[in-house]
């Protein structure tokens, strides 16, 4: 299984592992950051067998790839859509996930601070 199809993964575990007595978060940075710390272990959990050389970095720069390119609404369709039906993806959010590659091109600074609207 290729390290893009268990990134998508990883989005899915996301959804389900955030759903606490505190309710999901509204925004990446609610919560302290428990969207962050979900995304990257859940993602971390999703490549521990994988070929991927540092899953730790990959994953830590997934988020902030996918945090500096959606909005957290986006962010949260997308994982919808990804339980939903993981091959109903726009060329858009295709593109984001496959593009993902250490050393990584964002950083903390760049990941969006908006609250989610819904």
């Amino acid at each position: 299984m290729s390290r893009r199809l268990l990134m998508m993964i990883a989005f899915v575990v996301f959804a389900a592992a955030a759903c606490t007595s505190e309710g999901l978060p509204n925004s990446y940075a609610d919560q302290e950051g428990r969207a962050e710390s979900q995304f990257v272990e859940a993602c971390e959990t999703a490549l521990a067998d994988s070929d991927v050389d540092d899953p730790a970095d990959y994953c830590q720069c997934a988020f902030y790839t996918v945090a500096s390119q959606l909005s957290f609404d986006e962010f949260l369709a997308l994982d919808e859509r990804l339980r939903d039906d993981p091959g109903n993806l726009s060329l858009e959010e295709r593109t984001l996930l496959e593009g993902i590659e250490t050393p990584c091109a964002f950083g903390a600074d760049d990941v969006q601070t908006a609250v989610a609207t819904g």
